[in-house]
């Protein structure tokens, strides 16, 4: 059975994945999918260090990393700093950053600035994400997922069904 680290957007919870989370146990999965800490009082790279931290303390292999939304800047600088435990990438309604870029830069090129939904423009948000790597296939292959879909269809896409 597989491994999910789900990792949830800006200014939420982990609970935000609790209607999807029985799908993937019935299944047999192993899930985790913490509680970031509150993004007013860290960084991206202090979400990130948490992910790694989690990943490295449980001793877990062939990861497939979940993020939604902010939480896409969070897998890909944790497949960028410990690729060889990451299996998949998934990214959940969220955009698939570069190097130097950030949640809210992206946004602004795509036209949908952070004060359209209300956003302050401070913390992990505006942090650009620095990667180690280059994208030559070092990086798991990413599985972007369609918008507005039911937790049952969340976990079809997770289980690769």
């Amino acid at each position: 059975m597989a491994t999910y680290v789900l990792v949830h957007g800006g200014h939420n919870d982990g609970l935000v994945w609790e209607k999807v989370v029985p799908f993937l146990k019935k299944e047999g999965h192993a899930v985790f999918f913490p509680t970031l800490a509150d993004p007013d009082k860290t960084t991206l790279d202090g979400h990130i260090s948490e992910v790694c931290a989690l990943i490295e303390n449980n001793r877990l292999e062939n990861v497939i990393l979940a993020g939604h939304s902010y939480g896409a800047m969070v897998i890909t600088g944790t497949a960028d700093r410990i690729p060889e435990r990451i299996e998949r990438l998934v990214y959940i309604d969220s955009v698939v950053p570069g190097n130097g870029e950030s949640l809210f830069g992206i946004m602004e090129v795509c036209g949908a600035g952070y004060q359209k939904f209300g956003l302050v423009p401070t913390g992990p948000l505006l942090i650009h994400c620095f990667l180690m790597r280059k994208r030559s296939g070092k990086y798991p292959r990413p599985m972007p997922t369609a918008q507005r879909a039911s937790s049952l269809s969340w976990a079809n896409v997770l289980m690769r069904k």
